[in-house]
């Protein structure tokens, strides 16, 4: 396995986010990036992978109250290894490492969300141990 380190993620970081976040679909600029990094209010973490300064994954992480069920929860948001370095156990060190952050937070679970279109993704999660328990449907809002 690859040695590596994570850390939070910061401004000089945004090239490399950026195309992370394009392996996952998202197009994200550089100043889009640099503006919600910048953001005082954020309610997130976001953690990259470093190895021999090259960044090799990304993970992002929000902790919130659930109603329903009266528990903390924590959510991965995003997670991404680039393609050269997947299958070396680097993404799953980021869960454990996001398992280690929720257990800080109090949180009882920990859940994922991933495109219905990526059925690699799907059986690598419930692999670890994840277990697939609904459905998320989005709707856009108008904002005309």
């Amino acid at each position: 396995m690859n040695a590596f380190q994570i850390k939070l993620a910061e401004i000089q970081d945004i090239k490399a986010i950026a195309n992370l976040l394009l392996q996952l679909g998202y197009s994200a600029t550089p100043e889009q990036l640099q503006k919600y990094l910048g953001k005082s209010d954020r309610t997130d973490e976001i953690y990259i992978a470093e190895e021999k300064g090259t960044i090799i994954g990304l993970i992002s992480l929000i902790f919130f109250d659930y109603f329903p069920s009266q528990q903390k929860i924590c959510r991965i948001t995003a997670l991404v290894v680039t393609e050269s370095n997947r299958g070396s156990g680097i993404g799953t060190q980021l869960i454990r490492f996001a398992k280690a952050r929720a257990h800080e937070y109090g949180c009882s679970k920990l859940e994922v969300t991933t495109s219905m279109r990526r059925e690699k993704t799907q059986a690598y999660y419930e692999a670890i141990g994840f277990e697939k328990t609904s459905f998320r449907y989005i709707q856009d809002i108008d904002h005309s």
